[in-house]
């Protein structure tokens, strides 16, 4: 499946592949079609003070 991921100490995000999650009996895999960006994404691409302090990450909201 396709991820966008911080893989470089740089500007900028990338788009990869990486393997479906697997899931479990209380879990849900759902398809996205549409989606958003917050400021939360924004640090994260700029590659401010802010958001090198996770690095490497994938994107993403999880509950």
């Amino acid at each position: 499946m396709k991820a966008l991921a911080k893989l470089h100490s740089k500007k900028g995000i990338w788009m990869t592949e990486c393997e479906k999650p697997t899931v479990g009996h209380n879990d849900l895999l759902i398809k996205i079609h549409k989606t958003a960006i917050c400021g939360t994404d924004m640090h994260i691409y700029q590659w401010d003070e802010w958001a090198q302090k996770n690095y490497p990450s994938t994107n993403g909201r999880w509950p």
